[in-house]
């Protein structure tokens, strides 16, 4: 917590002295032109955040003067006070007292400040009197550079001292540039070592080269990270909106905000949090009558937070509102004609509410401002899913719903499973993966249109990944033809391995040729024209030089729900 205190500090610093330089910037502008509006009001706007800033620090000295700053300019953008050259003289020297005590906060230095604070507070007094009598005339009864009584001697700060922070300001896309250049570095590094290795000559002497570039990738991958209270705390607006257009008492808790991650995911997901938290509202809190009548407090929470878990990091949107009805929702979808009544007796709720995540599904009855349209559950979906996250949902009806965005921590590099497929190299991130198993012919069986095996207390079904790989229209897949085709060249002693993947609950095994080993790896979009591809989410380069395809195994299992719901359905 320290080093993360220190951290702010240093933010602080950086964003305090550019408002210093540019103040001063700003003041020259001003003194050339008394009537510039435009820089009345970035003065009054840089003063307005320095002294909002410093509050938040503790840093109440800059606060407290920065806070007169901001009132004169209030009072000469109404009008209240005539601005002067003299008026100007006072306000450079405040804003050189401004320096000196963000100087002091790296320093230490005693800066005192209360003399020009006193100048500047009686001026706008006095001249707020004046102009109260006569509206168009000058205060005359004050001068900034009379003597007043200020309870300790001051040391005039010079506007002259150039300072500097200890933290430099970096543009994302500079790190994201270094980022990918250090990911380039980590991949030539393993390819020579696979290479000494081929050769059979020792690659101990790489590994003090593997430590730094391994140290240096981690570095990197640590600057881009951020708390998720940076994410978090701009929902007080965003709640408040939303339960003021609904006409609710709501109430927004926060937990986790310490939790760190990659910058660029909270980016990805920010707009998907927007919509969590709007539904919350909108669909999950009821109203005061049915709050009152359901024996609940008429406010009603909404809690965000995060937790970590191995490499993931798990967001949770929760509410204490009416649940999920599945009843409702399954009349919907046949309503909707998403799938027949027959089809939506036999699906599981854990199934129904997975249709919620469907394009144009909504269960509200009405469209209002932010629920009823028909968009955004999907978009959450897609959003997740897109950097290799999942949803989870838990709903207790009268209870509540709680969303679980399981994402990785960082994109820049993350651990996968590497196997082979007719030969050919692939990988699958750990995130999805269960577990692995070893299966007899024997332990499959066929259950309707799919290959089903025993697995911890439930049936598991399984693909064979080669005939799904060679399958033309992933649009039109017979699940039962791929593993009949397969399972007629197994003999009935061989080993099947089975990498069991796991995805919004759902668990799917991927019958694989060969299973490999654990590596991290830094996954690259795919180019054109395999972008089209459903099957792969990205590619990654292995230590031999190959080009090893990820699977994308969300798209995977939506494929093949979507192909066993059009068997039903015929």
């Amino acid at each position: 917590m320290a080093s993360k205190e220190e951290e702010y500090r240093q933010l602080f610093l950086t964003e305090a002295l550019e408002n210093f330089e540019e103040l001063n910037r700003l003041f020259v502008e001003l003194e050339k032109d008394h009537s510039s509006r435009k820089a009345i009001a970035n003065i009054f706007r840089i003063v307005h955040t320095l002294k909002g800033n410093a509050m938040g620090m503790g840093y109440d000295k800059i606060a407290d003067l920065a806070h007169t700053v901001e009132d004169i300019f209030g009072a000469i953008k109404n009008g209240e006070v005539p601005l002067d050259s003299e008026l100007v003289d006072g306000l450079f020297r405040a804003n050189d007292k401004l320096g000196g005590l963000i100087n002091a906060v790296t320093t230490g230095e005693k800066v005192s400040y209360l003399g020009i604070k006193t100048k500047l507070a009686v001026y706008l007094k006095n001249a707020r009197e004046e102009n109260a009598d006569k509206p168009d005339s000058k205060p005359e009864d004050v001068s900034l550079d009379q003597e007043l009584p200020v309870p300790e001697q001051e040391v005039e700060e010079s506007g002259t001292n150039i300072q500097f922070a200890d933290v430099v300001q970096i543009p994302v896309k500079k790190m994201d540039d270094l980022l990918n250049m250090v990911g380039e570095l980590v991949i030539e590094r393993d390819r020579l070592i696979a290479l000494f290795g081929s050769e059979g000559r020792s690659t101990l002497e790489f590994e003090r080269i593997k430590r730094i570039s391994s140290n240096l990738h981690y570095g990197i991958m640590n600057v881009r990270m951020v708390q998720m209270g940076f994410l978090f705390n701009k929902f007080h607006r965003i709640l408040r909106d939303a339960a003021s257009t609904e006409k609710k008492k709501v109430e927004l808790v926060l937990q986790g905000t310490e939790v760190e991650i990659d910058r660029n995911i909270l980016k990805i997901i920010s707009d998907s949090m927007v919509h969590l938290v709007r539904n919350a509202v909108g669909h999950g809190i009821e109203s005061a009558p049915e709050r009152r009548d359901s024996g609940k407090p008429p406010t009603a929470k909404v809690t965000l937070s995060a937790n970590l878990e191995k490499d993931s990091v798990v967001i949770t949107i929760s509410d204490d509102g009416k649940g999920i009805d599945t009843v409702k929702i399954k009349e919907k979808i046949v309503r909707q004609k998403m799938v027949s009544q027959d089809v939506a007796d036999r699906l599981s709720e854990t199934e129904i509410i997975r249709y919620i995540f469907e394009p144009g599904f909504s269960s509200a009855e009405k469209v209002t401002e932010i629920s009823g349209r028909g968009v955004g559950m999907d978009v959450v979906k897609k959003a997740v899913e897109s950097i290799g996250g999942q949803v989870l949902v838990d709903t207790e009806l009268g209870m509540g719903t709680s969303i679980h965005l399981v994402l990785p921590s960082s994109l820049a590099l993350k651990g996968a499973l590497l196997f082979e497929v007719d030969n050919q190299e692939y990988a699958i991130p750990l995130a999805y993966i269960d577990s692995v198993a070893y299966l007899k012919k024997e332990e499959i069986h066929q259950v309707g249109d799919s290959l089903m095996v025993d697995y911890q207390e439930h049936s598991l079904p399984i693909i064979f990944l080669k005939g799904l790989l060679d399958t033309p229209d992933t649009s039109n897949i017979d699940q039962m033809e791929i593993g009949q085709n397969y399972l007629q060249n197994i003999g009935n002693q061989d080993q099947i391995n089975v990498i069991v993947t796991t995805h919004s609950g759902r668990l799917l095994g991927l019958v694989v040729d060969k299973l490999q080993r654990q590596k991290e790896i830094i996954e690259k979009k795919l180019p054109k024209p395999l972008d089209s591809s459903k099957l792969l989410s990205g590619t990654t380069i292995l230590g031999s030089g190959n080009v090893c395809p990820v699977l994308d195994v969300a798209s995977i299992m939506d494929i093949l729900f979507q192909s066993a719901t059009k068997t039903l359905e015929s």
